[in-house]
């Protein structure tokens, strides 16, 4: 009559997802925390470097001649004069790309002037890209110097900064372009990023473990609490789990405790009462307590848990109380019995159940109560369990049962030696009785057995 235990399924158990809870949110905020640290470190290293082109860009203006600009195609030193000006800049600033000019800036292309390495024809068209169209657009009309956003070009990504080119009476004659090849950025910006991801899933992992061993820190108590509640409901009335957090489980744990003990004490109280007034009414004080000892100490070999242990002795206490609904005058008859008062007779071990089953803490003795008329062959009763079928609580007080039953005076004949109903447990093995638990009887020695059971009858 035990209760089943509860197994969760995994994905069901508190410490699997708090620890799932902790790791998730452990990742969740190192990949947040490192993303906004990466993006601010993208968008300051763009602006560094905007602001490092544009620095170029603006003192590069500055000393490009203006007026010398102007008279492009006109003046056939004037292309060479300020292609080596732009030399002298590209050089000095130790860039890759060479530095060009632009005038007559429209919505999307301009005119090339003059480039630093002397490939572009003066005058010809330069299609402006859509990142950069706004910037130069402002340097030109508006003699405002700026730096683009990353933005993708024929052959390449690029940051370029522009910076208006003014003649001696301040107006704008061109814009002067300073740009910077930015896939080796981009490569090692790809890297930061797979590093973030990286280090996000290795902290998970980090975090995984850790919140593994605080989840079970923190839920260990409660399986404990769990432990003890359920080894309640299956009878095991003695609290073998301590938890000892300081915390409200803690607190939990002492009312729970101190629940149970008051639990166990009203148990005792009514088994006391009840087996007072089944010994009174059979007349046999004290026969239940040596049927409860000699149950335990049969069984000390037999591999029960305490709790088991503890279902066995109130079993034995209460095995017959089924027989206060069957006649008295049926119980004393010194013949045998007809077939009808035998079957009123046999129903006492279902009545028994009937009795305790509502009684809560009651109910660890059913297996005995329920069970201790069955034969090992299914030959008895009230259900004709076979083997292992029958508890095995039931089967170790049927074998005691039997010898005190035999070693003591009924109506209809004298008691046995020890020794004889040893040996009639025995002949009954594998038929009536457990052969194991028939085998542990005979290993208890007779004088043991007279102790245990018999308070006038001399050992065998």
């Amino acid at each position: 009559m035990k209760a089943p235990a509860v197994r969760l399924p995994l994905w069901r158990r508190l410490a699997v997802r708090l620890a799932a809870a902790f790791a998730l949110l452990a990742g969740a905020g190192i990949l947040v925390s490192g993303f906004v640290q990466y993006r601010a470190e993208d968008a300051e290293l763009r602006r560094s470097l905007g602001a490092l082109l544009l620095n170029i860009a603006r003192t590069g203006s500055l000393l490009v001649d203006g007026d010398l600009h102007a008279r492009l195609g006109r003046d056939g030193g004037a292309h060479a004069a300020i292609r080596d000006r732009l030399l002298l800049i590209q050089e000095a600033n130790g860039l890759d790309e060479s530095l060009y000019t632009l005038t007559d800036v429209q919505a999307d292309h301009a005119r090339l002037g003059v480039v630093g390495n002397g490939l572009g024809a003066v005058g010809s068209d330069y299609l402006l890209q859509p990142g950069i169209q706004e910037v130069v657009r402002h340097a030109f009309v508006e003699g405002t110097p700026g730096f683009t956003d990353i933005y993708t070009g024929p052959d390449s990504a690029w940051i370029s900064a522009f910076a208006p080119i003014r003649d001696g009476s301040q107006t704008i004659i061109a814009v002067l372009a300073v740009d910077f090849r930015a896939n080796t950025y981009l490569g090692a910006r790809d890297a930061v990023r797979r590093r973030l991801y990286w280090s996000t899933l290795v902290g998970a992992a980090l975090a995984l473990i850790a919140s593994v061993a605080l989840a079970r820190h923190i839920t260990r108590p409660l399986a404990d609490l769990q432990a003890l509640a359920h080894g309640v409901v299956e009878g095991d009335l003695m609290p073998r789990r301590t938890v000892r957090t300081r915390d409200e489980i803690g607190l939990l744990a002492n009312v729970l405790h101190l629940m149970v003990e008051r639990l166990r004490v009203s148990q005792r109280s009514v088994v006391e009462v009840l087996t007072r007034a089944l010994e009174a009414r059979d007349g046999r004080t004290g026969s239940l307590d040596r049927l409860a000892a000699a149950s335990v100490a049969l069984a000390a070999g037999l591999g029960l848990t305490p709790a088991q242990l503890e279902a066995l002795e109130l079993g034995a206490r209460l095995h017959d109380i089924g027989e206060v609904q069957t006649p008295e005058a049926l119980l004393a008859h010194p013949g045998p019995l007809s077939p009808a008062a035998r079957a009123v007779v046999e129903r006492h071990a279902t009545a028994g159940v009937e009795i305790l089953e509502p009684v809560a803490p009651l109910t660890p003795a059913l297996d005995v109560v329920g069970g201790h008329h069955e034969r090992w062959d299914g030959g008895g009763y009230p259900q004709g369990l076979r083997g292992e079928e029958i508890p095995l609580a039931a089967r170790i007080f049927a074998v005691v049962d039997t010898i005190d039953a035999l070693t003591h005076d009924r109506p209809d004949r004298r008691a046995w030696e020890v020794s004889e109903a040893l040996a009639m447990v025995a002949a009954e093995a594998g038929k009536q009785f457990d052969p194991r638990v028939a085998a542990a009887a005979q290993a208890i020695p007779p004088a043991r057995w007279a102790e245990l059971l018999l308070d006038r009858t001399a050992t065998a």
